[in-house]
């Protein structure tokens, strides 16, 4: 019997980047992250760390009254530089819905 060998296709397409740029092949599978709190925070070594969590409801059974309960959605661990840029554009989107007149929570 003679080996065969049979050459692997990649999962996906491999596009030249730009120096610099997003490589949008890439961003297309990036997740979507909704959270209601971010509750826990913290600084460890040079690392920055915030979990992220939301309220789920849930009705265990038929004609069962909902619960709710929290679960963990993510946790971010970031350099203080990424954690300078996220908090920058947090302010940013704050800025915006200040001048769009979104009501301030409490």
């Amino acid at each position: 019997m003679t080996d065969k060998i049979v050459r692997m296709r990649p999962a996906t397409k491999q596009a030249p980047g730009i120096s610099g740029g997003i490589c949008a092949l890439a961003s297309a599978t990036a997740p979507f992250v909704y959270f209601d709190r971010a509750p826990n925070f913290g600084f460890n070594g040079a690392v920055a760390n915030i979990s992220l969590k939301v309220v789920r409801f849930a009705a265990p059974s038929d004609g069962a009254e909902v619960v709710a309960d929290r679960v963990t959605v993510a946790h971010l661990r970031m350099t203080l530089d990424a954690m300078r840029s996220l908090k920058a554009a947090i302010e940013g989107v704050e800025r915006i819905a200040e001048a769009a007149g979104a009501p301030a929570e409490s």
